[in-house]
């Protein structure tokens, strides 16, 4: 199964094979579409980024 950065990777990888192909058949703007994968991503960056920041503490705290 996959979790962690690997799961993240593969939404953007759908996401962005969605956003082409629903761009080319003509369902939404192609500058929407780019506009709507960048926002996906960075909300997947900060979700990893928060993750990190919570093993992180995680391990101080077991220290």
């Amino acid at each position: 199964m996959l979790t962690g950065w690997k799961l993240s990777v593969l939404g953007v990888i759908i996401v962005g094979i969605t956003g082409i192909i629903a761009s080319v058949t003509g369902l939404i703007e192609p500058g929407r579409a780019a506009a709507l994968f960048v926002v996906f991503v960075l909300f997947i960056g900060a979700l990893e980024l928060l993750e990190r920041m919570k093993s992180r503490r995680k391990k101080k705290g077991d220290m």
